[in-house]
């Protein structure tokens, strides 16, 4: 990502929010894949080439195809014997955004998609959503800060993707983070930069007006909502599975209402938490 003022990355960010919601980058990287190839080729290109060009088998390359078709980002159609498909016009909506997002002068309406490009769109890519992950995690943090073993952990590619992000925003002209010792162990923590990104951030706002969204954070530790609904959802499952079994055997009517209680929550916790599905870029 090329260095930009924090309005800039901000900008970025959130854009990237909304493409992420489209296709998931970090769990679905061959449809990313597709999506840039159709682009570059302009027209619809035989299922076989797909799967020789991402090196993906063709039973991936299909199931990635049904998923792209249900969210109406291709169009298909059968030739020769065999399966074609294309971008239909959503889909070029879509690689037009990301185009301007991470190439907001460099970029003309139609122009072709080469395959250095369409390379250097996958590590832009891959480093601004480490870059929210890594801002939302640090900043909304109970201990303001995460280890470079925790974010390596949350980074697409690792140690590496994580090293590209520490590069490139750790010093001027965009510094936005800091590595320094806590503990006898290297954190990373938001510099003044990365505070304003943070603010803008729809993490950062749903903190600030959602007390449910708080309370989340604040009992589990993560600010990613799916994450959190899981563990609150064992920790109650847990209580409410042992307080039913210890109802039924010693025929204890208050164990029963807590079973009862928790079973109850998790449905009234899953509903609520639905509505805050969409922040996550997990």
């Amino acid at each position: 990502m090329s260095a930009l003022n924090s309005e800039g990355v901000s900008a970025k960010l959130l854009l990237l929010k909304d493409l992420d919601s489209t296709i998931d980058f970090s769990k679905a990287t061959n449809q990313f894949e597709i999506v840039l190839y159709l682009a570059e080729r302009r027209e619809p290109v035989p299922v076989g080439e797909l799967a020789k060009v991402t090196g993906d088998s063709r039973k991936s390359i299909l199931d990635s195809l049904r998923k792209l078709e249900r969210k109406g980002l291709i169009t298909k159609l059968e030739g020769r014997g065999e399966l074609y498909v294309g971008l239909s016009e959503q889909g070029m909506e879509f690689v037009r955004k990301l185009l301007e997002m991470l190439f907001p002068s460099g970029h003309q309406r139609g122009e072709v998609l080469d395959t250095p490009v369409r390379l250097n769109i996958s590590k832009e890519l891959a480093t601004s959503i480490n870059l929210y992950r890594l801002i939302v995690l640090a900043g909304l943090s109970r201990k303001g800060c995460v280890t470079l073993e925790e974010a390596s952990r949350v980074a697409i590619g690792g140690a590496r993707g994580l090293e590209v992000v520490v590069e490139s925003f750790t010093k001027p002209p965009t510094r936005l983070f800091k590595v320094v010792k806590k503990g006898g162990t290297n954190v990373l923590v938001l510099d003044k930069q990365g505070l304003e990104v943070l603010k803008r951030t729809p993490h950062y706002r749903a903190l600030q007006r959602s007390p449910l969204y708080r309370l989340l954070v604040a009992l589990t530790g993560t600010p990613w909502v799916k994450e959190a609904g899981t563990r609150l959802n064992a920790g109650l499952g847990a209580l409410s599975l042992v307080s039913m079994a210890g109802a039924l055997f010693f025929g204890n009517a208050l164990l029963l209402a807590i079973g009862i209680g928790a079973s109850t929550l998790i449905v009234g916790i899953n509903q609520a938490l639905a509505k805050l599905m969409s922040l996550d870029l997990e």
